[in-house]
């Protein structure tokens, strides 16, 4: 279950992929007012748990998640 910081980063995720069709680091920290470093590990997490796919230099997909 995400933590409702998780929750912020996907949903700025989510809306800037809406918006522009892809979603950076630097956008996404000026977006939440976060330094990019801080977007970066939790992209790394939110990847291991599965939430997105992050490829270091190519970007992040969002997978989508089934209800157990």
């Amino acid at each position: 279950m995400p933590t409702p910081s998780m929750e912020d980063y996907l949903e700025r995720i989510y809306l800037l992929m809406s918006e522009k069709g892809y979603a950076r680091v630097s956008d996404i920290a000026e977006h939440l007012g976060v330094h990019p470093s801080s977007v970066t590990k939790m992209v790394q997490k939110l990847d291991r748990e599965e939430y997105l796919v992050y490829e270091k230099y190519r970007g992040l997909m969002l997978q989508k998640r089934v209800k157990k």
